[in-house]
């Protein structure tokens, strides 16, 4: 079957042009969410309410192959390079920080300067958090097999200055806070989790979630100090062990709430004798 070609406006640098078969979160990323020693190793995703094992990923024609390519040389690339592929492998990022002093230190909380770290590409980690978050805003992602909806995602007028500062024509745009946690404990979660947007009185806040890395973006005037405080555009990550247990249990009460069919059922019996550390 010939390859489908679609022409039209890329979002990114905006001229009609080929587009790819874009994909929302990193495609290589979903090899690190199956069950490799199963013979069905497909992740498991909610559809139409019920759990099932199915290759499906959130996709559209939405870049061109040049602004692909930036999006892989400038931050993608690197960030699966040194993000776990299996459960068992080790986490780089992760090692890199048992070293280093924290520069601060509250209850559930670690700071560290990472500016001058080797094993941190600070602005590979800032341009590939931010393009997840502006590829959540410009498009309304379907998965390819089952027409799953990812969550709407509105960055307002933020939108147009990260779209600038990810073609290289804008520096890191202004009342923007880019915050990104290391997964603070050994066993990472495995898991894929699109962009999710939360609101409170000061002003909206989005993350979303690959193995190992936990990204936020505050974006207005009423930004929390806070977050300004711990933007990775100051060259400082957190260890946040409160979030990442909230996080954890926001996305294993989302799949709680979900109806495991049959054959889901097996899988997570299959994978208890494979894994017995993930029965907890």
């Amino acid at each position: 079957m010939a390859k489908q070609r679609v022409t039209g406006k890329c979002k990114l640098c905006r001229r009609v042009k080929e587009l790819c078969d874009s994909h929302y979160l990193p495609k290589s990323m979903y090899k690190s969410v199956q069950a490799k020693e199963l013979k069905n190793s497909n992740p498991v995703m909610s559809v139409n309410g019920e759990l099932k094992q199915v290759s499906d990923q959130y996709r559209g024609f939405v870049l061109c192959g040049d602004c692909e390519n930036l999006f892989n040389k400038h931050g993608e690339k690197w960030v699966v390079a040194n993000t776990p592929r299996t459960p068992t492998a080790s986490f780089l990022l992760q090692d890199a920080l048992r070293p280093l002093v924290p520069i601060r230190i509250e209850e559930n909380l670690n700071v560290y300067g990472i500016s001058n770290v080797d094993a941190f590409d600070v602005q590979k980690l800032i341009y590939f958090g931010l393009s997840i978050f502006w590829r959540g805003s410009v498009h309304e992602w379907r998965t390819s097999v089952t027409g799953q909806r990812a969550p709407v995602v509105d960055l307002g007028v933020y939108e147009e200055p990260i779209r600038k500062f990810l073609m290289g024509e804008g520096s890191f745009p202004h009342n923007v806070a880019l915050k990104l946690d290391i997964w603070p404990f050994t066993e990472v979660l495995h898991a894929l989790h699109p962009v999710v947007t939360e609101r409170s009185p000061e002003g909206p806040r989005y993350w979303f979630y690959v193995p190992g890395l936990l990204f936020f973006l505050h974006v207005g005037a009423g930004i929390p100090e806070y977050a300004r405080l711990l933007n990775l555009n100051n060259g400082v990550i957190a260890l946040d062990t409160e979030v990442a247990r909230s996080v954890r249990t926001h996305i294993i009460n989302g799949v709680k709430s979900q109806h495991a069919g049959p054959k889901t059922e097996k899988m997570t019996q299959d994978i208890a004798k494979i894994r017995p550390t993930l029965k907890k």
